[in-house]
């Protein structure tokens, strides 16, 4: 069966499925206007207690065939004789179909929530009307609260009616939201005619390879919505998990994965890739007016594209308002309906939608702000739902890597899911731990930390232990576990703890290694196709390690590998550059001799310039990398910039001591990255004209810090000579 064979299939099935659930509904709202007064409160009372509209219209539906048709139990009836009353003309086309089957779930949601004078009401106008749009125009019924439950209450009369009740809400907001919070609110109305999802490209083959790029590449570590559901809507035209917006976005990101010249605004420029759909999205975004799950799942994929760019304060703000939009519409907490033994399949999957949407959305805060050393946007204290749950179906589902040559294997991807959002809850703690600690850090705290590392990797299932011939998701998530236990203990490489024989620098070096190690298998396996923006982060974090320890020859290895694969990227992801910059910026901050074979990859494509913003300008101002200034000097030059190594170990003894300024302390903790600060020790306030005591304070802690000891560091150099954020990088 070929692709279009298929979708025809798909399309089909749902059309009919969606034709079933309209009919069921045309039923119901014909019994609700013919009925007697006291059918009308029985089906009612019906409709109250159960949880699903859905199976109320069938049963009535059965009753009412046998009834009209008067034939013996077991014999067929078509739809065309169940309901004697059709209140508009039959749909043409699955959008109709569609957009129908909403508005009487609208209409019988209004009758289940509506008080007895309301109900009185909308079955008087239910009789006079036969048009079911004319009559949803004419109720006012919608509740101006936005609510976390739809369970009736007595409230009292007055202001209080107004802005207050027993219902569970958010302040005094009125008019948040027009949709059941229970449900994910449309993005944008259903679309008709055959409207085109983007005005980018109406080349379905085109469209239709870049969605393949992203989910096959990268979709299945981040998984910021449903799949599945997003592509029954982007077939049918609902727009409850897909929009233009969300569509335009993924054709963004996939055209950053594509090798075709007709992905790029510059046929010539690969990194021009994607910008036609990104500003197409963009455009979108500021027409979109209410929270909901496609936008939501849009605006990490906007932030994504614009970390490519190297656009690190686009790629915050992006981020942050995704975060905040889940929190808008309640994503984080558990749903308030009454859990069922047998719950129907409709709210089954509108619940695991919702969970999936929000856990998706929390991986993309704990991996945005892991990469700047920022505080996350969402707590794990304020979330009551639970884990994405292990669908063992779904992990015996085959991962093929698309756009090259490659065997079937089994993609794991809701184990992959389920661990990444595990490991995304320990990287929160570590990172409240460290931008906003409620008390003051120890060697215990930390010791705590790793320990909660260590327990998730020992508990891995052997589908996702391996990273042998693995999907790259798999790959990116153990890459992801290494990178977050090296960034917990670099701040402190130049401590030992006093009770326990770990030592951070010996944790860093190794976590670096298996960084280089886990993308040099990519490379194996997939050469760089797949690759994106959090694991060529993730491989310059270990280059942080690697770069201390040269010229030992393990080190000089995964450094010039790592290099080398910087440059290889270079042409497509401003990352890559960025991380190149970082690397020269500490070669010639730290006065370090590079092995030759290291020094030569790292200085290749010196032509190279790079737009990477470091989200500060001061910051990158400062950070002394040729490069960034726009005059790189030559190979050769660079060569003739090196210190003999006697002089410089003279240097190094002379920095041994620590300088004492009045306006400079001294800095215990390691922080290379100028777009990632040094954490906190402690719940300390500081102020301009509390900066002494505050100094004082800072140095206090440090050398009294419970379980770990900075003083008396025998090692080479405490880091070259590295003095802290007023050092030149």
């Amino acid at each position: 069966m070929t692709d279009e064979q298929r979708r025809l299939t798909f399309l089909r099935d749902n059309v009919e499925h969606l034709e079933e659930e309209k009919s069921a509904l045309e039923t119901l709202a014909n019994a609700l206007k013919t009925s007697s007064e006291d059918e009308v409160t029985k089906i009612i009372n019906q409709l109250r207690n159960s949880p699903d509209v859905h199976i109320v219209a069938q049963s009535l539906r059965g009753r009412r065939s046998f009834s009209v048709s008067e034939r013996p139990e077991g014999s067929v009836i078509s739809n065309a004789a169940i309901s004697t009353t059709d209140y508009d003309s039959t749909p043409t086309s699955p959008v109709d179909v569609f957009s129908r089957l909403e508005q009487y779930e609208t209409l019988v949601r209004k009758i289940t929530t509506a008080s007895q004078a309301d109900l009185s009401e909308i079955i008087r106008r239910l009789r006079s009307h036969d048009n079911i749009s004319v009559i949803l125009s004419s109720i006012q019924t919608e509740s101006l609260l936005q609510v976390l439950s739809t369970r009736d209450y007595e409230v009292t009369p007055g202001i209080e009616a107004d802005y207050s009740s027993r219902e569970q809400m958010f302040g005094l907001v009125k008019g948040a939201h027009a949709a059941n919070s229970s449900r994910a609110p449309d993005a944008h109305a259903p679309l008709v005619n055959q409207q085109p999802w983007t005005s980018v490209s109406n080349d379905f083959e085109f469209i239709e390879h870049l969605l393949s790029l992203y989910f096959s590449w990268q979709h299945s570590f981040f998984q910021s919505f449903p799949e599945k559901l997003f592509r029954e809507d982007m077939v049918t035209g609902g727009t409850r998990y897909c929009s233009r917006l969300l569509v335009n976005a993924l054709c963004a990101t996939g055209c950053l994965l594509s090798r075709r010249p007709e992905a790029r605004r510059d046929p010539n420029d690969p990194k021009t890739a994607g910008l036609d759909f990104f500003d197409e999205a963009v455009r979108l975004l500021n027409e979109t007016r209410i929270s909901s799950i496609p936008t939501i799942a849009a605006l990490y994929l906007l932030c994504h594209v614009e970390g490519n760019r190297g656009q690190l304060s686009s790629l915050w703000m992006y981020s942050g308002r995704s975060s905040r939009m889940a929190l808008d519409i309640n994503l984080h907490l558990r749903s308030d309906k009454p859990s069922l033994e047998h719950p129907s399949a409709a709210a089954s999957k509108e619940e695991a939608a919702r969970v999936h949407a929000f856990w998706g959305c929390f991986i993309a805060d704990q991996v945005t702000s892991f990469t700047l050393g920022r505080l996350p946007q969402i707590s794990t204290n304020a979330i009551t739902v639970e884990l994405p749950p292990i669908d063992d179906e779904v992990d015996q589902e085959p991962w093929l890597a698309y756009d090259m040559p490659s065997g079937k294997r089994p993609g794991a991807r809701s184990t992959t899911f389920n661990q990444v959002a595990a490991l995304s809850k320990i990287v929160n703690s570590t990172l409240q731990m460290f931008f906003a600690p409620a008390q003051i850090l120890s060697g215990t705290t930390l010791l705590d930390e790793y320990q909660k590392y260590l327990q998730w990797f020992s508990r891995l299932q052997d589908l996702v232990s391996s990273i042998d011939d693995a999907p790259p998701h798999i790959l990116c998530l153990h890459m992801y576990y290494h990178a977050a236990v090296l960034l917990l203990f670099r701040p402190f490489l130049k401590a030992q703890f006093t009770e326990s024989k770990v030592s951070p620098r010996e944790v860093c070096r190794q976590s670096a290694n298996a960084i280089s190690d886990i993308f040099a298998q990519h490379r194996r396996l997939y050469d760089l196709v797949g690759i994106h923006t959090f694991q060529v982060h993730c491989l310059s974090t270990a280059c942080t390690i690697h770069i201390i320890n040269v010229p030992t020859i393990s080190s000089t290895k995964y450094l010039t590998a790592a290099c080398n694969s910087f440059q290889d990227l270079v042409h497509r992801n401003e990352w890559a550059t960025g991380s190149l910059n970082i690397i020269k910026g500490l070669v010639q901050k730290w006065n370090i001799i590079l092995p030759l074979e290291a020094e030569t990859a790292l200085y290749r494509n010196q032509d190279t310039i790079s737009n990477f913003d470091f989200g500060s300008g001061s910051q990158s101002a400062s950070s002394g990398a040729p490069s960034e200034r726009g005059s790189a000097p030559s190979f050769s030059e660079k060569r003739a910039l090196f210190r003999s190594p006697s002089s410089q170990v003279m240097q190094k003894r002379q920095r041994l001591a620590p300088r004492e300024t009045g306006h400079q302390v001294m800095n215990y903790l390691f922080a290379p990255s100028p777009n990632q600060p040094a954490p906190l020790l402690g719940p300390m306030h500081t102020s301009t004209s509390a900066e002494t005591e505050w100094n004082d304070e800072l140095n206090m802690v440090a050398q009294g810090f419970d379980g770990l000891n900075f003083l008396g560091d025998d090692w080479f150099d405490p880091f070259m000579g590295f003095q802290g954020e007023n050092s030149a990088l």
